[in-house]
């Protein structure tokens, strides 16, 4: 059985009278892929930030390796090897590699994560300019640049072709091996198509937890969404 390397008890975060996320227990296992879906204003970004650090919980813990950090500021949780990423797209005027390169640790770090993103001759290049689907590659590749073992991936494909999609779908099956993976994302045919496990939040609650074989087969699950046929 994988170990469980990230893990939330009854986790809480109320903005005046909403519970946007409410009562959440989940175990995520070491080197698995973990899915978060369910429809809009279902408290799966508000988790990632819970997660993250960058929202205190109104209740609840989480246990990062065992250790309590349910109170731990994001740049303590980078240290201990969490990674992010974002929806928001990436200042247009930035340049990872010539960011990076003033500290000679960092600098090898970029390079090798460009490289392994596919962005090794894109480096020099301004974000603005890059494609979208080149600009999530970026986004990837500077999470990967902090050596993450845990990493939560927020709407990856959001935005993205067809073509463009794929590509990152492939990038992140490449990532996720060896790594533990929170995945955030409303493309169902990716979630169904890399996960390992996936929980369905509604109305900041977890309405189902299984396989994807089991989510797809909940009747649960599709009148969750309001009667769309999960593929």
């Amino acid at each position: 059985m994988p170990e469980v390397l990230l893990q939330t008890e009854a986790l809480t975060r109320r903005f005046g009278a909403l519970s946007a996320v409410d009562g959440v227990s989940l175990a995520f296992e070491e080197g698995r892929v973990h899915a978060l879906i369910g429809p809009n204003g279902a408290g799966k970004s508000t988790f990632l930030n819970l997660l993250s650090g960058e929202l205190r919980a109104t209740a609840g813990l989480i246990r990062f390796r065992g250790a309590d950090v349910t109170r731990t500021a994001p740049d303590r949780l980078s240290r201990m090897g969490l990674g992010r990423t974002y929806q928001s797209r990436l200042p247009s005027s930035m340049s990872f590699f010539r960011s990076a390169e003033r500290y000679a640790q960092v600098g090898v770090r970029a390079a090798r994560a460009l490289e392994w993103c596919g962005l090794a001759a894109r480096g020099d290049a301004i974000a603005g300019r890059l494609s979208y689907g080149e600009q999530r590659q970026l986004e990837i590749a500077m999470m990967l640049a902090t050596e993450p073992s845990l990493l939560l991936l927020d709407e990856p494909l959001a935005g993205l072709g067809h073509d463009e999609a794929l590509r990152i779908v492939e990038l992140l099956r490449k990532v996720a091996r060896g790594r533990t993976v929170v995945l955030v994302e409303h493309d169902m045919d990716a979630v169904f198509s890399i996960s390992d496990a996936v929980t369905v939040l509604v109305d900041g609650r977890v309405l189902a937890t299984g396989s994807p074989s089991e989510i797809r087969a909940s009747a649960a699950v599709r009148e969750a969404y309001l009667g769309e046929e999960i593929p």
